[in-house]
């Protein structure tokens, strides 16, 4: 758990590793990958930093809450120990259940394209948190779980934990062409609506 948390009424301040910036070493420290040279070796453990991010600044310390965070804030104070924890080796990335600046974490193509993918080049696996992506709606992102899983997979959010959005309908919109697979990480946008 790479998040910074700062409010003590927060329910999972307890996890985290600090409350600081200055908190990046736990990022390197608890990155890489476990126990295994490679993640292909027998007995190796993939590390996962979780929760892409800002997690720890929900309003009022509520669990799945908004967090409004400037985009300075954010790269100053909640992206830094992601980042050590990729430059450590993390091969997964967990998304979080709050909404970064009105968007949920899970359908957020700032944080998964353009910071995770583009700039720091993460060519690993992002995961939902549970049953995320259907709490798209409950965000008000979304409509229904069919649009709940073309607005994560078009974020570039590779696997769904728990629920049944990406099962029930990925494949229908991959087919009608609402998303659109390239690699094996790779989720390209067009529309949901």
């Amino acid at each position: 758990m790479m998040d910074i948390g700062r409010d003590p009424r927060w329910g999972r301040v307890a996890e985290t590793l600090g409350r600081t910036p200055t908190s990046r070493d736990p990022g390197r420290r608890h990155g890489a990958r476990l126990p295994g040279d490679a993640l292909d070796a027998p007995g190796s453990i993939a590390a996962c930093a979780k929760h892409f991010a800002g997690y720890g600044a929900s309003e009022s310390g509520r669990d799945y809450n908004t967090t409004n965070i400037p985009e300075h804030e954010l790269r100053d104070v909640h992206l830094p120990p992601f980042k050590a924890a990729l430059d450590a080796g993390v091969a997964t990335v967990m998304t979080s259940f709050s909404d970064l600046n009105g968007i949920p974490a899970t359908a957020n193509a700032l944080l998964l394209r353009q910071i995770l993918r583009d700039e720091w080049r993460f060519d690993g696996f992002v995961v939902s948190d549970w049953d995320s992506v259907r709490q798209l709606s409950v965000h008000g992102l979304t409509a229904d779980d069919r649009e709940a899983a073309c607005e994560a997979a078009n974020a570039g959010l590779d696997m769904e934990m728990a629920g049944g959005a990406y099962a029930d309908h990925l494949a229908a919109l991959v087919a009608e062409g609402r998303s659109r697979w390239h690699g094996s990480t790779r989720w390209s946008r067009t529309s949901c609506a």
